[in-house]
């Protein structure tokens, strides 16, 4: 997994229970925000979406003149 970097201001007193949690279970601070960032995309369904997007990138292989084609073709209104 590739890691970047994230620069962001969040609330101190919440930090400061993310840091007690992380000195609890004897892990980074970096693990936990992940954590609740995993789980809580996860309870909005975008894992699900992002899957599939992972999932089916490339599999539909065209030569760049059918993609052309048809997004050139009229736009039919049913």
């Amino acid at each position: 997994m590739r890691r970047v970097k994230l620069g962001t201001a969040v609330d101190a007193d919440l930090l400061a229970k993310a840091r007690a949690v992380a000195a609890r279970e004897r892990k980074h601070l970096n693990s936990i925000i992940e954590k609740s960032l995993e789980q809580y995309l996860a309870s909005k369904g975008l894992e699900d979406r992002l899957n599939v997007v992972r999932r089916t990138k490339g599999r539909l292989a065209a030569p760049p003149d059918l993609v052309k084609k048809i997004l050139e073709e009229p736009y039919l209104e049913v």
